[in-house]
């Protein structure tokens, strides 16, 4: 094995939190005609070689 620096401090470093997204309404509506056809490429992430498939 290599050695691995280590940084040793007396406390817990501080927690940076990312800061609160807003959510921003919208007046758009996407009108779905064949919602089978939408979710098919949602099934499996084959395609995509990803082991997650959400």
């Amino acid at each position: 094995m290599s050695a691995v620096p280590v940084t040793i401090q007396r406390g817990r470093p501080p927690v940076v939190r990312p800061t609160a997204r807003s959510l921003v309404a919208t007046q758009e509506v996407a009108v779905v005609t064949d919602l089978d056809t939408l979710l098919e490429g949602n099934d499996c992430s084959c395609s995509s070689s990803d082991d997650n498939p959400h």
